[in-house]
């Protein structure tokens, strides 16, 4: 199973079998306004890319309906690619003009048969709080067709726990975790976690490495949205945090990790 960075925030495409799906796709120059800006800078992977690379997209899974994660125009460009997110994404998803969402539950899981033989095995997450009452994580698993395993990652990019990672490493061992490493305050509500609590999550679900996820989060804000947003931690604390347990795989942009056990 492949990991791939599709952009320097926090999409991410998944491929095995000749198959793929895709997390928090933004594959437009569209950029996010609102509560925070953020644009994509040259290099990112576009929605024709995928074309030229006759990518075979199976699904589209959403951590949240927000709108760094929720993009309305990729969605439209997605055609009728199944949108698989929590309840309020799946409206949203919807009313973005994605004909076929499905509702996914903490502890659900389904499966996604793969072009070239073999599934992707998806679990939903819970998110901890208190984003987890309007996001979600997700574990993907690659099975190949004579039922072998071929690589595990977590993906949770707001607040993982100890408690949900142990709940995913009981549904067996993760190769990757995808998590965030830079501390996001809005105000005084927690939005991402830290170098801590990824850490200590890493080391909880017994994944061999850490990618961060959504990465420089104050880069393209404003001043007046930089005071609402405080952003704390990095790569180098996260480092000292794992103490060894787990390596630190940095991507960029483009970046392809090759997810397998025993990696």
């Amino acid at each position: 199973m492949l990991l791939r960075r599709l952009d320097d925030y926090q999409s991410w495409q998944v491929q095995f079998s000749g198959s793929s799906i895709l997390i928090d796709p933004w594959l437009t120059e569209h950029p996010i306004s609102g509560a925070f800006d953020r644009r994509h800078p040259a290099g990112f992977t576009t929605h024709g890319d995928l074309v030229r690379e006759n990518a075979d997209i199976a699904a589209v899974l959403l951590c949240t309906s927000v709108n760094d994660h929720l993009r309305p125009d990729t969605l439209r460009l997605l055609g009728d690619v199944p949108v698989h997110s929590n309840l309020k994404a799946a409206k949203a998803a919807r009313a973005a003009g994605s004909p076929t969402t499905h509702v996914r539950t903490p502890g659900e899981t389904f499966e996604i048969t793969c072009r070239e033989g073999g599934t992707l095995r998806v679990t939903s997450t819970r998110c901890g709080l208190p984003l987890g009452y309007i996001a979600t994580g997700w574990v993907i698993e690659a099975v190949d067709a004579s039922g072998v395993d071929r690589g595990r990652l977590w993906i949770e990019p707001h607040q993982p726990t100890v408690d949900v990672a142990r709940e995913v490493a009981a549904r067996g061992p993760v190769d990757v975790a995808v998590l965030p490493t830079q501390s996001v305050l809005a105000v005084v509500l927690p939005v991402t976690a830290g170098p801590t609590r990824s850490a200590a999550a890493t080391r909880a679900c017994g994944a061999r490495a850490l990618v961060p996820t959504a990465t420089d989060p104050r880069r393209d804000m404003k001043w007046w949205q930089k005071m609402i947003y405080f952003v704390s931690g990095g790569d180098a604390r996260t480092v000292n945090e794992l103490n060894g347990a787990a390596e630190l795989i940095h991507l960029r942009t483009g970046d392809w990790l090759d997810v397998r056990p025993g990696r």
